[in-house]
């Protein structure tokens, strides 16, 4: 029923760092898949990782930019990866046998911002939208506009201008996504993780940007996100404000960056926090295709509503039920609520 709400109160991080070791976090990889130069799911399972080019320094990441063309170039590149993991449940092997031992499915993004809370000193909010169906609880994250300064836009042109500079990849794709499975908590979770490279060793490669400065400040975060992702590397182009890269790249191993710039009991409290939040959610959403809003608005609480709106596509439902598309519109305006046909 739309218009229920439920909380979650947060508790002190010291009780979060000794509810799991973060070491206890190992996923597999499932299978991988890539999104075109369109948005589209192109591959499953042989995607080819990018790799990393060979370039001349200096790098002048503002080459390109121009204020609102600019903020239209960074968010022509975030592709909205809900589906895209649907799909490679559809073409993976098993098809839904791959997760019938899978609890919740999101994309690495939304964990890292949840775990992140307690360490985000700005308190920014974050917002998600949520179903439990079948036993398996989806998370997306909700299509909105941000509302972004110049000063973030041009921050995040830049990034996206370094990746350009500095990877490989395959013609006609613009990203490539790992499937990985893994135990936070008390749940099994499946991940879609984009992997921004490899190396010629066979690292897997996170690409950032940073200032000189602030590398102390931005590891914590890019550490835990990488984690959760399987990356093995922090490859960093340092900027200038000007937006310009004189340096080679600072490489960081994952075990360096947790010895010194993480604390283990940091970690385990990242990890502890996102298993205690989505064991709650599991256990407050109801076994229905509804679409509940789970928010952080900053302060001391996570919030949980109903919006009475359908959740899963009618291609997924079809898929995973054996039921015809003129069966699920039928059952759709029996509920009276709105799931477009896609």
């Amino acid at each position: 029923m739309a218009g229920q709400r439920k909380s979650y109160d947060i508790k002190g991080t010291s009780q979060y760092s000794r509810m799991q070791d973060y070491s206890s976090y190992q996923p597999s990889e499932l299978g991988t898949f890539s999104i075109s130069e369109d948005g589209d799911f192109i591959n499953c399972n042989t995607a080819k990782i990018p790799t990393l080019l060979d370039y001349k320094l200096p790098l002048n990441l503002d080459e390109g930019y121009n204020g609102t063309e600019g903020k239209d170039k960074a968010r022509e590149t975030t592709f909205p990866q809900w589906e895209k993991g649907l799909k490679w449940i559809h073409g993976s092997k098993e098809g839904y046998g791959s997760v019938s031992s899978v609890d919740i499915i999101a994309s690495r993004g939304i964990l890292k911002d949840i775990g992140y809370t307690n360490h985000n000193q700005y308190n920014n909010p974050w917002k998600f939208e949520a179903c439990k169906f079948k036993g398996k609880v989806y998370l997306r994250k909700v299509d909105e506009e941000e509302d972004e300064n110049e000063w973030c836009i041009q921050n995040s042109y830049w990034g996206r201008k370094f990746e350009e500079y500095v990877i490989q990849q395959e013609t006609g794709t613009k990203a490539t996504y790992r499937m990985l499975k893994g135990t936070i908590g008390k749940k099994t979770v499946l991940l879609s993780a984009e992997v921004d490279a490899i190396s010629s060793d066979g690292k897997y490669m996170e690409i950032k940007t940073c200032f000189a400065n602030k590398i102390g400040v931005k590891v914590p975060q890019a550490w835990w996100q990488s984690y959760l992702g399987k990356v093995d590397t922090l490859y960093y182009g340092l900027k200038t404000k000007q937006g310009m890269v004189y340096d080679k790249p600072t490489e960081i191993s994952m075990t360096n960056a947790l010895t010194k710039y993480v604390k283990k009991d940091t970690a385990n409290e990242m990890i502890g926090f996102t298993g205690d939040v989505l064991d709650w959610l599991y256990g407050a959403l109801p076994d229905k295709d509804e679409t509940w809003i789970l928010e952080y608005t900053g302060g001391r609480q996570i919030f949980l509503r109903s919006t009475g709106e359908k959740f899963l596509p009618n291609w997924y439902l079809q898929f995973i039920e054996g039921k015809k598309e003129e069966e699920l519109v039928k059952q759709v305006e029996a509920l009276t609520l709105s799931h477009p046909v896609n």
